[in-house]
């Protein structure tokens, strides 16, 4: 454990780094995710109803989605909890610690360490991104069981959780023609707040509360998306 108890770097260069990489990544995420995943970003207006310190909880469905979240709360900049493997792979492990990652780690005295870490960041006013599924399936339709990680920061700390629920839609224009996979779009809920009493039951009231607001955003968006699909077809048989 370092003399902060948590698992964050502090040297003046490694905040001049991390500043550095997301200035240079930030355009070249934005025209990735754009015009290969056809990233369409909805809600951003109910991140006016935040305050500084909240935590992102969103379904896991591609490698770069953290990037997704990332550019969707621009100019704010996450931390985001990730496995301890992508902190162990060559050169990728670099990128990742620049990038605010926080490894989840394996034994006790490392997670101690992770939640005096979360709980730091969550007082000093940071922001948070934790998936409650617990791991990547990528185009993954659906939202799956959520841990109880997330909301137990939240309800300890009294801060907000921000419901982003990742969705598919068919590609459009000529990308129909050359992409197979869905393009994406991240849809930013309004914030759910904790109840004030500080306990397992409120801790599971809020994951329901979050799982059936995200389940009920991703079932009307695949209706819609079914709609206009059928819109489209019938509009290209009368042509």
């Amino acid at each position: 454990m370092n003399k902060n108890g948590d698992l964050l770097h502090h040297s003046i260069i490694y905040k001049i780094l991390s500043s550095l990489l997301y200035v240079i990544a930030y355009p070249i995420l934005f025209l990735l995710t754009k015009l290969w995943h056809g990233l369409e970003i909805e809600g951003r207006e109910n991140l006016d109803k935040l305050g500084d310190e909240y935590i992102t909880v969103a379904n896991h469905i591609n490698m770069i989605d953290c990037a997704m979240i990332a550019l969707s709360i621009f100019p704010r900049i996450p931390y985001f909890l990730t496995l301890q493997s992508n902190l162990e792979i060559p050169v990728i492990k670099y990128i990742v610690m620049l990038l605010r990652g926080i490894p989840i780690p394996r034994n006790k005295s490392g997670k101690e360490k992770m939640v005096n870490t979360i709980d730091g960041l969550l007082k000093k006013g940071e922001i948070v991104g934790i998936y409650p599924e617990g791991h990547l399936i990528p185009y993954y339709d659906g939202i799956r069981e959520f841990k109880n990680g997330a909301f137990n920061f939240a309800v300890r700390n009294q801060v907000p959780i921000l419901p982003i629920v990742f969705t598919y839609r068919e590609p459009e224009g000529i990308m129909r023609l050359i992409k197979r996979k869905p393009f994406i779009t991240l849809t930013i809920l309004e914030p759910e707040y904790p109840k004030p009493e500080i306990n397992k039951e409120n801790v599971q009231e809020l994951k329901d509360r979050v799982y059936k607001k995200m389940k009920l955003e991703r079932r009307m968006k695949k209706l819609y998306n079914e709609e206009m699909k059928n819109e489209n077809n019938m509009q290209e048989e009368k042509i």
